[in-house]
């Protein structure tokens, strides 16, 4: 009996000893801001700030109209300030119109949080950026709209380097092969886009049949932000009213691939609602120019199911039929990878229809697209160009 006791004293010490030696081989990281700050939603008297960090922490973001700052903002929910890891968000509101304002955004560590202690570690900052809010009486401006990019968005670099005019960015789907991990989002789409351009220059997501696949899939909005909090919204950028539309997945809800998990059609059903309030309201009727982004094509060309499948089908008998009611000036999407501009036809498409090319292929660069749109006082132009610059057609 002692020498069973013994030998369960010896077993319990061994297995306690490997634990405590596993933990202090793995020490927590030095904290560390993971992801550069990105803007989102960005309107003429609002913009939101997101960035990541690695540990729990209090973030707030220091602005003003020069390099001084002088402000400082945070965001609370409930009256508590937010305490977490991964992404920080704060909103600036109050901002004036047509003005360009300095930022750096920080966060200060909280190592221990308790009803009645806490202990917090070092706080960092970023560096100090700027961006500009858009004017109601704005009449000219530009913006890039990208497709298809299936994780590998190392190309864009080159594009925005040249491009250097635009004011914003629409991410128009699939801009994220498959979520697999959570891991995809800031690797794939925050880190390269606020290196390339967004801490100065806000984009806006259109979501892809792609982004809705994987287990990270889910987590995805919780690294965006819209003015509804979903991902069909809209918003005005000086002069102009711009509709994101979210397509869902491209194959019937039943299909053995989404395990019965899927309900885009009720999904596409409410968003269609939406949509018919939306194209009501004075900021639409009265916008200079309206514009269109979703990821799929739509079309009321007869046959369109057995030509697109059961998702861009759907899309196309619930928001065509409200967008040929209406002025639409351009309708930008992707996802064929086959790059198109399709010109207006009365009944079936009422508007241009631009549709970007397919993922960047080194060997194969030719049908990899990008969209520069420019907007002016007398009409809009649509390049879509060729990775080089090279322009394909032109739409005005």
């Amino acid at each position: 009996m002692i020498k069973a006791s013994k030998s369960i004293f010896l077993l319990i010490s061994l297995i306690f000893f490997n634990i405590t030696s596993c933990h202090s081989q793995s020490p927590q990281a030095p904290f560390a801001m993971t992801c550069n700050p990105y803007l989102q939603n960005l309107n003429q008297n609002e913009i939101t700030i997101m960035w990541l960090v690695n540990n729990n922490a209090i973030s707030w973001v220091e602005y003003g109209k020069t390099a001084e700052l002088g402000k400082k903002a945070i965001h609370s929910q409930s009256g508590m300030i937010d305490v977490n890891p991964g992404p920080q968000k704060v909103v600036l509101t109050d901002l004036d119109p047509g003005t360009q304002y300095f930022y750096r955004v920080a966060s200060k560590e909280v190592k221990l949080l308790q009803p009645y202690k806490a202990i917090f570690g070092d706080t960092i900052f970023s560096q100090t950026y700027s961006f500009t809010t858009p004017s109601p009486t704005l009449l000219s401006f530009s913006f890039l709209a990208f497709n298809d990019i299936h994780s590998k968005p190392q190309f864009l670099e080159g594009i925005v380097k040249r491009e250097t005019g635009f004011s914003f960015a629409i991410l128009n789907g699939d801009i994220l092969g498959d979520i697999t991990t959570e891991e995809e989002i800031p690797n794939s789409l925050l880190k390269p886009f606020s290196s390339f351009f967004a801490t100065g220059k806000p984009f806006f997501l259109t979501r892809g049949n792609h982004e809705t696949r994987g287990a990270g899939a889910r987590l995805l909005s919780k690294y965006i932000d819209t003015p509804t909090g979903k991902y069909y919204y809209s918003f005005t950028y000086g002069n102009t009213f711009f509709v994101v539309l979210d397509c869902g997945e491209d194959k019937p809800d039943d299909n053995v691939n989404y395990f019965g998990l899927a309900d885009y059609d009720e999904y596409r059903t409410q968003e269609a609602e939406w949509l018919e309030k939306e194209v009501q309201k004075p900021e639409f009727k009265k916008a200079a120019h309206r514009i269109v982004c979703i990821h799929m094509p739509i079309s009321l060309q007869p046959g369109a199911e057995e030509k697109t499948g059961h998702g861009p089908y759907d899309c196309s008998m619930k928001f065509a039929p409200i967008l040929n009611k209406v002025k639409i000036d351009l309708l930008l999407a992707g996802h064929t990878h086959r790059f198109k501009v399709t010109h207006p036809e009365k009944g079936v498409t009422n508007f241009p229809l631009v549709t970007g090319g397919g993922p960047y292929n080194e060997k194969d660069p030719g049908k990899t697209t990008y969209t520069l749109v420019e907007v002016s006082k007398s009409g809009i132009k649509c390049f879509l160009k060729k990775v080089n610059g090279e322009v394909i057609e032109e739409v005005e």
